[in-house]
């Protein structure tokens, strides 16, 4: 069962859980049940550390929000996870998995756990992407889902406190309302409102242009961001944060809202570095495209406009430990800059969007300039294809969801100029969509595969709290060439961390979780050599396929050794990786054995695995699926991001770029996008 695209309808309305059998349904809550027993608590336990012990699965009604989750799914995943459900029925699975030739939800708790063990560790690729299936989307929901009042059961035993939002503001800008089907005309469309399609229509805006922009998910501002986890990953995310490649290896995060990635991405704000520029210029064979002086005018534009400084960058505990640890080891360490804005609330909420205004995201700014200057903004608006008549591009058929009435209408904008922003993964479905057959569109698609290593510390780490990325290091950034991983600090919530800390028992799962206030977690940021692909599946959406290649494999282990080294030297007790299989180290091993214990760690994570479904890899950097070169032969858009051999329409965002950027890369489109649009205005 693979969850790989957005839906086929911008709000494909939820079947419940009537789309499973009252049989498959029992199944579902034994397996969940099995993640999360009531278990026996500690001697002398609290009051709030017995019931965090004794909570199973079912008191939260786990396996009806999993049903809910994927009936919101299209029919070919629904299928898959049928199918999933019957397998864990059949007795020869259980004598396989379990050692007694029973069905799942007949055996008892231990053989349970032993069956989801072998699963998760089983040779065939399908049952350990099955078991990731059911361990991410219920770890996820166990700890991260509110109750009725706003807080989860779990979250007083974790000391975990989630931020609380400020009173209310008024909403910056008001869409533009579509009440049935409706025919618009303007000088420039733009699909997509992130840090490509924003800087766009703020810059055609400004220069006088009629824009009309299309955002795929909903309007969500300061007025009414919810900081809570479970809420944020619905609202704004792709999927509600469920997003995967095909075969589930690559978990994959990317903003569906107005203001796309900026309003939900950690503020990180790097230039594309030199040597990347000078590779990308020879990759595409587009002179001066990257290297001259006009993508540094207008990088220095686009960081004036988004105020990305470091004054801002205050280290919460998880980055003053990569930067001390660091340091210790005479690696490379700074302090990123970020485009933020009197952030002194520092809470810690940067990946729910910022509920004080301090994120100068598109919203904040290049949207907010468009808006003022005349443009109207349609969100909850799917773009369905580009219109394009003798070469040229001629407008967009769209459809907009009207949530009031549970309506969907069919809009046409006529337009001169089309601009396609709509990010790497749906970029290229729109033109595949349009009836374009340039075989690169899709191809080339890469991710910044991560994994992370995790410490444990003897004191509290609070990793939610706080600015969450504000250190990095480069000490590795060139292992081969330009290729390499930066190391960075993620935001951790309760959700994140139960979706990714491994389970190898309910009780050492629940034990594990429990320290979550301990932990620091190290993301090794790869830039991946390796390439992906995204297609179209029957109804149209993206459908992703992506394997991290085994020269990016070995980057990515390099670096998990690399972050344990670090954790220790900041003082870290523990460190773990979170590969299905345990790979973890003590500082008592170290002190016993010295240099015998890390060559034993370091043989372990290469035994335990890097393989699909083995170790979980995330990503939050979606690049190249319409990558710019001279030869039509060989990409998909010009030296001005326009597609080859269609007039007026153009990509701008991170499909554009001819390899992965190696940086966290909202400030490589915003340059691109801005500079494409100097062209564009002509």
């Amino acid at each position: 069962m693979d969850v790989t695209s957005s839906s086929p309808n911008t709000t494909r309305s939820s079947n419940g859980a009537g789309w499973l059998s009252a049989r498959e349904m029992h199944i579902l809550e034994t397996i969940c049940d099995t993640f999360f027993p009531a278990l026996t608590p500690p001697a002398g336990a609290s009051p709030a550390r017995a019931s965090y012990y004794q909570s199973k699965a079912s008191d939260l009604h786990l396996a009806l929000l999993i049903a809910e989750t994927l009936g919101q799914e299209n029919e070919e995943s629904q299928a898959d996870f049928h199918r999933l459900l019957t397998l864990f029925q059949n007795p020869a699975t259980g004598l396989l998995l379990a050692g007694q030739a029973r069905p799942f939800s007949d055996l008892p708790l231990e053989r349970r756990e032993k069956y989801l063990r072998a699963m998760a560790h089983s040779p065939l690729a399908q049952l350990r992407q099955g078991y990731q299936v059911l361990k991410r989307l219920s770890g996820f929901l166990f700890f991260a889902t509110p109750d009725p009042q706003g807080r989860n059961p779990t979250w007083e035993a974790l000391d975990y406190q989630p931020a609380e939002p400020p009173p209310p503001v008024a909403r910056p800008l008001k869409p533009y309302e579509i009440k049935q089907d409706t025919v618009l005309e303007c000088d420039a469309v733009v699909i997509g409102s992130g840090a490509g399609g924003g800087v766009v229509a703020g810059e055609l805006a400004l220069a006088g242009k009629n824009v009309i922009v299309l955002e795929k998910g909903g309007y969500h501002s300061e007025a009414d961001f919810s900081l809570q986890e479970a809420q944020s990953m619905s609202d704004l995310y792709l999927k509600r944060g469920s997003l995967t490649s095909r075969d589930v290896g690559v978990s994959i995060l990317a903003g569906s809202t107005l203001g796309g990635g900026t309003i939900v991405n950690w503020d990180t704000s790097f230039r594309t570095p030199p040597d990347i520029l000078s590779e990308w210029e020879e990759t595409s064979g587009l002179k001066d495209v990257f290297t001259g002086t006009s993508l540094q005018e207008s990088f220095a534009a686009v960081e004036q406009r988004i105020s990305i400084n470091t004054e801002n960058s205050a280290h919460n505990r998880q980055n003053q430990l990569l930067f001390d640890g660091a340091r210790t080891l005479g690696y490379h360490v700074d302090s990123l800059r970020r485009n933020a804005i009197g952030c002194e609330q520092r809470c810690g909420t940067c990946g729910f969007g910022c509920r004080y205004g301090c994120k100068q995201s598109t919203l904040k700014t290049y949207l907010q300039d468009a808006y003022e200057h005349g443009a109207r903004i349609l969100v909850d608006c799917s773009a369905e294809r580009v219109l394009i008549e003798q070469g040229k591009a001629v407008g967009v058929k769209a459809s907009v969801h009207e949530h009031t009435t549970g309506k969907n209408y069919q809009v046409t904008i006529h337009a001169r100029t089309v601009v396609v922003a709509a990010g790497s993964l749906h970029s290229p479905a729109v033109l595949l969509r349009s009836g374009l057959t340039n075989s690169h569109i899709g191809r080339h698609l890469h991710l910044h595969p991560t994994t992370t290593i995790a410490g444990h510390y003897p004191d509290k780490v609070y990793p939610w709290q706080g600015v969450m990325q504000s250190a990095y290091s480069d000490e590795f950034g060139h292992l081969h060439g330009n290729y390499g991983y930066k190391l960075e600090v993620p935001p951790a919530h309760p959700g994140l961390l139960g979706m990714g800390s491994a389970w190898h028992s309910a009780r050492d799962y629940r034990e594990s979780m429990e320290k979550m206030a301990h932990l620091a977690t190290f993301i090794i940021l790869t830039r991946d050599k390796g390439e992906g692909q995204v297609t179209l599946d029957s109804h149209g959406e993206p459908v992703i396929d992506y394997v991290t290649s085994v020269f990016d494999r070995q980057h990515l282990l390099h670096g998990m050794r690399q972050a344990a080294r670090i954790h220790f030297a900041a003082g870290a007790s523990e460190v773990v990786s979170i590969q299905s299989k345990r790979s973890q180290l003590s500082r008592q091993q170290l002190d016993t054995s010295g240099e015998r214990a890390w060559k034993t760690f370091d043989r372990q994570l290469e035994r335990n695995g890097l393989g699909v479904n083995r170790l979980i890899v995330y990503s939050a950097h979606q690049m190249g699926t319409c990558r710019m070169g001279k030869d039509p032969a060989q990409s998909v858009t010009d030296a001005h991001s326009q597609v080859h051999g269609v007039q007026g329409l153009f990509v701008c965002d991170g499909s554009v770029f001819p390899a992965a950027s190696g940086v966290n890369p909202m400030l490589s489109i915003m340059g691109l996008a801005h500079q494409a649009a100097q062209y564009i205005k002509q």
